[in-house]
């Protein structure tokens, strides 16, 4: 599994941010370098064979790889493993992930490998109801999905001890500045809804 971090200061929290199916590319890098300021190291493991990137123009062949040798569920347990990895030198691990990444991390919060996590709109969650986060976990939805009620299952995971829910009314990928979708306004309110949830402070 190809990864790295950021320079390590000594602090004694890590986060690991989960990529798209494209792999560890510009946005999953910006992410980490938006969370420089913040007291903690970054980790940005790719789970793709060879840590391959794809461009966006290539977004079926993305999706079609990605099944073919991980799927959602295979990179939730490897996540998990990861995440799990990193506690002889942390206090705290942390989970940020971003579409599959964002279902993989849900996965893995039920594992109890991490202490807390965000998922953005993480549209495969609706499949996997039944995991019971073992930390606190807040799920950024986008509202307009096209193959899923978001207010339906944002309803459902209303009530779930340790979850949070926050929807906003943008489309898939709106916090990423290489999507069509992307929302500046929204980005930002759903990233600092995120680093508050997590703890982060700069």
């Amino acid at each position: 599994m190809a990864s790295h971090a950021l320079d390590s200061n000594g602090h004694d929290t890590a986060v690991v941010v989960a990529h798209e199916i494209y792999g560890v590319n510009e946005h999953i890098s910006g992410v980490a370098k938006m969370l420089r300021p913040y007291r903690c190291d970054v980790f940005t493991p790719s789970f793709l064979p060879s840590g391959v990137v794809y461009a966006r123009e290539h977004e079926s062949k993305a999706y079609r790889e990605f099944t073919r040798t991980m799927c959602v569920t295979g990179m939730g347990s490897a996540l998990a493993q990861y995440a799990e990895g990193l506690r002889e030198r942390y206090r705290r691990v942390l989970g940020i992930g971003f579409s599959v990444g964002a279902t993989s991390t849900w996965l893995a919060s039920g594992t109890g490998a991490m202490d807390g996590a965000v998922c953005f709109y993480g549209s495969r969650i609706r499949d996997h109801l039944d995991i019971q986060p073992a930390a606190p976990c807040l799920v950024i939805f986008a509202e307009q999905e096209p193959s899923f009620s978001v207010p339906a299952i944002a309803e459902r995971l209303a009530g779930r001890k340790g979850v949070v829910t926050e929807v906003h009314p943008c489309r898939h990928g709106f916090c990423d500045p290489g999507s069509p979708h992307y929302s500046a306004v929204h980005s930002r309110q759903a990233w600092t809804s995120a680093t508050r949830f997590l703890g982060l402070s700069r």
